[in-house]
């Protein structure tokens, strides 16, 4: 399966049924957790597209995401990773959304966290609509669509653009793909390195 393929919106729950730490809610309100447990390995991730029958992807397609988020306490175990696009409306910066909320409302104890972490494993997609609202419309891939490739990649939150192969291609959290001219017209800087 290339990148451009299927591209799986919904975990398959048989490959990625959910898995967590033992946390406590002290944990997971430390700021900072998350980094300190985030241990994925390269080995780990191509593991998993081989289990989702992917195997070719260009830079901003995908990423190896934790269905049960670190901020709530899942793991990563393989049981916990899925390849999340980013390349769909429902993708992946949709679902940090869902992550941010559902922290925030389990750290101030609106939540239950294994409530928290049953929804999520069980219908990120319907967790989305019960915490943050209406899912985004189909506005989001037209830039995705108009994508091509030679553009460069706006991270419009910091002003900076990438170049396909950096890094941060298609993977901050805002952002739109545009020519290199455009961006410039913009008033975007082309980021260090990027």
């Amino acid at each position: 399966m290339q990148a451009q393929d299927q591209r799986p919106i919904r975990p398959d729950p048989k490959l990625t049924p959910g898995a967590t730490f033992d946390v406590t809610l002290q944990d997971i309100s430390s700021p900072g957790y998350s980094k300190t447990v985030r241990a994925v390995t390269i080995a780990t991730r191509r593991e998993v597209f081989r289990e989702y029958g992917i195997t070719n992807t260009g830079p901003g397609d995908y990423e190896i995401d934790h269905l049960i988020p670190l901020s709530l306490g899942g793991s990563n175990s393989i049981k916990n990773l899925w390849p999340e696009s980013y390349r769909t409306v429902l993708n992946a910066h949709v679902k940090d959304r869902l992550e941010d909320r559902l922290h925030a409302l389990v750290v101030h104890g609106k939540v239950d966290l294994k409530t928290a972490q049953r929804e999520i494993a069980e219908d990120w997609i319907a967790a989305y609509r019960k915490y943050v609202g209406p899912l985004p419309a189909a506005a989001p891939i037209q830039s995705i669509q108009a994508h091509r490739g030679n553009d460069v990649w706006v991270n419009t939150h910091s002003g900076k653009y990438f170049k396909a192969g950096s890094q941060w291609y298609g993977k901050t959290k805002s952002g739109e793909y545009m020519s290199e001219s455009e961006a410039i017209s913009k008033g975007y800087r082309a980021a260090k390195g990027g």
